[in-house]
Parts: C-alpha cells; structure tokens; sequence
C-alpha cells in the first residue's frame, strides 16, 4: 500500500464488513405481526438465526463479510506490503453477494406477507444491506487504486 488512501478503504472495509457481519448473527432479520380483531388472535414471528434450520442460511454471509474483515486486518497490519490483489477482488466479490443476497431476501420477505397488521425489516437486514454495500464499495476504490 503505498498512499494513505488506500489505508483510509481497508478502514471502511474493516469496520463495515465487521459491523455487517455481527448484526447478520446477533439480530433479526425481518419480522410481522398480524392482529384479527374478530377472532380475538394476535400472531408474531420473525426471521433469524434463531430460526433453525432455516436460519443458519444467515451463517454463510457472515462468514463472507468476516473474510472481508480478514482481509482489510491482514493489509492494516502491514502497510508496506500490497496484498494480493486476488483476494482483494474475492472480498469484493463477496460483499457484492451479500448485498445482493440480503436486497432480494428483503424482497422475497415482503412479497411472501399475507394478511399481517405490521412487519418490519430488522438489523441483520440493514447490516447485510450496508455491511455489502460500503464494503464492495471500498473494495472497488483499492483496486482501481491499485492497478
């Protein structure tokens, strides 16, 4: 790395692709409630990695964005040496993909709703959202720098 520019991105990669990455295992990622006023029944559910076993679909970008973060410590650690630019393009390739994963598991949530009072999109949506967003966006600018 040989300006200070590229040390400001693996910044932003670091703590976005982190961020990402906690919120996709520690939070919800949607959840509805549905009140039917005449029969007296409130119903609520949520989805999340407490939903087993279709929750541990949420494993998977994690691990994607905790590569990211991998990445961005391993060129933090060392600024004199560029990384590899390989990875680097597989870190922005991985972040794209949870950014695309979570936008289309939003939409697939929404359009699945039937008959629900409220629903709402919740942290491990917004952390895949932002998490793949700014981190493939900071993966773009280090390897147009790079070249």
């Amino acid at each position: 790395m040989t300006n200070n520019q590229n040390l400001s991105y693996y910044i932003g990669t670091l703590i976005f692709s982190l961020i990402g990455g906690i919120l996709l295992l520690a939070m919800d990622f949607a959840g509805w409630y549905a009140y039917n006023y005449y029969a007296g029944v409130r119903s609520w559910g949520y989805i999340g990695l407490n939903e087993l076993p279709g929750g541990l679909i949420f494993i998977i970008p994690a691990i994607f964005l905790f590569y990211c973060t991998w990445i961005s410590l391993k060129a933090l650690q060392n600024t004199n040496i560029i990384p590899n630019k390989n990875s680097i393009r597989l870190g922005f390739f991985l972040s794209l993909f949870v950014f695309i994963l979570a936008l289309i598991g939003g939409i697939i949530f929404i359009l699945t709703l039937e008959d629900v009072t409220d629903w709402w999109l919740d942290g491990a949506f917004y952390g895949g959202i932002l998490g793949g967003l700014f981190t493939s966006i900071f993966f773009y600018f280090i390897l147009k720098n790079i070249r």
